[in-house]
Order: C-alpha cells, then structure tokens, then sequence
C-alpha cells in the first residue's frame, strides 16, 4: 500500500480524526511505502501539530523497518508532472502522484492546494511503480477522482476495508 500524510498523521497523532482505523490498516496491511514527499510533510506537521516529541516518535518508528521509502527520481518526477496535468483542476499534489507511480514497481490531515500538486501526483506514480491500486488515505474527496496510471480506480484505505477483517 503506498500511505498518504492523512492516514499517517492520523495513526500516530491520537486526536485526530479516524485515528483507531488509520492505526488499525498500519498494523494489518503491508508493504507499507512512502514516497519522500509525504515522509517531509509528514514530519513537518507532526511536529507542528503534535511538537517535537511526537515528531522523535514518528521518526523512531518510520526508521524501523515497518515501511519502504521510495525513491523518486527525476523519471519519476516527470511521470508525476504529467498526472498533475491529466488532473490540474483537482487539489492533488505531488505527493500523491508520487504514490501512484511507486505503486507500479512490484506485485500513504492535509490541507488541499488549488490544484493536484507534485506531493499527491507522486502517490500516483508510486502506485504504478509498486504495481498496486490501494492508497492509504482520508483525502477520498480526491482520490475517488483520480485514476491509476494504468486507468484503474483506486482502492482507498480505511474507506474501502472489509468491515469484517
């Protein structure tokens, strides 16, 4: 699953909203992989929203081996360019492009921008990159919107799990 800053934030900052659920997808589903996009955003509202102990905390358990930081190169940043253009009236960014083209490689609370950014745009990416359709996270607003770079819809978690398990 390529994780979103929204799910992320919400599992490891307990007020926030759906954090039960966004902890429970983190413990449940794997690979988990983050784009290096939403590692920074998510670092840095940790810390502003949370202060610096939890921000010590988050970094403790991102660097445990629980997730996979992506890479994302200059290929990928113009694969991503070109999911911010297919979708450039939707508050995306390329951090979520980002994830649907890691997402393509093998068998992720934000506040929205005007347009799909580079952060959202690099989920996208991730996800062809890592092969998979399933992006964690609570911005469904965009996501139910937003294809794959293949065409398909994306599966959206904790919003599309199986209540039964």
């Amino acid at each position: 699953m390529i994780v979103d800053t929204s799910l992320l934030l919400a599992a490891f900052v307990p007020d926030q909203r759906m954090h039960a659920e966004c902890a429970q997808v983190l413990r449940t589903v794997r690979p988990l992989v983050l784009s290096p996009l939403v590692l920074a955003e998510l670092d840095y509202l940790t810390a502003r929203i949370a202060g610096v102990d939890a921000e010590l905390t988050l970094l403790a358990e991102l660097s445990s081996g629980a997730y996979e930081l992506a890479s994302f190169g200059l290929d990928d940043m113009a694969r991503a360019r070109t999911v911010v253009e297919r979708y450039r009236d939707l508050p995306l960014g390329l951090t979520d492009a980002s994830l649907v083209v890691l997402a393509g490689r093998q068998e992720p609370a934000r506040t929205p921008t005007r347009q799909l950014g580079l952060t959202d745009a690099s989920l996208v990416v991730l996800a062809d990159r890592y092969g998979t359709d399933t992006i964690g996270t609570l911005d469904e607003r965009h996501f139910r919107v937003v294809r794959s770079v293949s065409g398909r819809h994306l599966r959206i978690l904790p919003a599309d799990a199986d209540p039964d398990g």
